[in-house]
């Protein structure tokens, strides 16, 4: 079945998101905290607690690095899409700064978030004798995001995007994850691309696309493969998710297709959303789009 599929770039399919989730991110909305229930899965992460005391605080995306040559956190990155960020590495003053506006990156589909921050440090004991009664120096910080996996070498574990950071003549790269994705997956969304081959309805059973309909309260998942019923479990936590999709009829489908589309589901552990596109990823890797329905 797969040949009758058409190609989509994988350019355009990053683009058409990115664009979308920074102008939404910054949206208040009711919080979910995973404290609910369900089962235990890949989404509930150590980090669950102090990002939903962040997204009370009205932050959007997080990231985070090890300093060099050791096995901590070494700096972290907080941004509030219609405020501020904010930046603080493990042996220097923190930055904050109003939000710059988004510059785009080219071929990567990042952005950079490039400005001009004055230090506040935390304590006299950052600073030497000399510099404490100097006038403080304002320093630039550059932000580049990138929708590129990155996997943290302290917890092994993925995130959606790759962040780099200029500040104070230094750089650091680390993982970043926007924390409010998960309180916009409710909804049914229609798959559109599947490894890259855009699909048409005709090409299915039921003569529609399938499609997935989310209820991230209650962890409840149904939908359909173009051939039968989907019904399963599902569990998010900032980028990260855990879907369990198991199919409720016995339809014959033709081709591999649905038992490709079913396997990539349930091994799908990162996503990226905009106002209308959800991107699955599996083992950091893009591998289907969903428009919302």
């Amino acid at each position: 079945m797969s040949n009758r599929f058409t190609r989509l770039p994988l350019s355009l399919v990053f683009s058409l998101f990115w664009l979308a989730l920074l102008t939404s991110s910054g949206c208040r909305r009711p919080v979910s905290t995973g404290e609910s229930g369900g089962k235990a899965t890949r989404a509930n992460l150590s980090e669950a607690i102090d990002w939903a005391d962040k997204r009370r605080q009205g932050i959007d995306f997080v990231a985070m690095g090890t300093a060099p040559a050791a096995t901590t956190i070494g700096w972290r990155l907080d941004i509030d899409f219609s405020k501020q960020m904010l930046f603080q590495s493990f042996d220097g003053p923190q930055l904050l700064t109003p939000i710059p506006k988004p510059q785009p990156m080219g071929k990567t589909m990042g952005v950079v978030l490039d400005a001009k921050a004055t230090p506040v440090y935390a304590s006299n004991t950052r600073r030497t004798a000399a510099s404490r009664n100097a006038a403080p120096k304002v320093a630039r910080l550059k932000v580049y995001i990138e929708p590129i996996a990155c996997r943290d070498p302290v917890s092994k574990r993925d995130y959606a995007y790759t962040v780099r950071i200029d500040a104070n003549g230094k750089r650091f790269t680390g993982c970043g994850a926007f924390i409010k994705g998960s309180d916009r997956l409710n909804g049914a969304w229609v798959l559109e691309t599947f490894k890259g081959q855009r699909l048409r309805p005709d090409q299915f059973g039921d003569k529609q696309l399938p499609y997935l309909e989310i209820d991230l309260a209650g962890h409840k998942l149904v939908g359909s493969t173009g051939w039968n019923k989907i019904k399963g479990a599902i569990d998010a936590e900032g980028d990260h998710l855990d879907l369990v999709p198991k199919t409720t009829t016995r339809r014959t489908a033709p081709g591999t297709f649905e038992t490709d589309f079913l396997t990539a589901l349930d091994q799908s552990s990162l996503f990226r959303i905009g106002k209308d596109r959800l991107t699955l990823l599996v083992n950091g890797q893009y591998a289907m789009t969903f428009r919302k329905k």
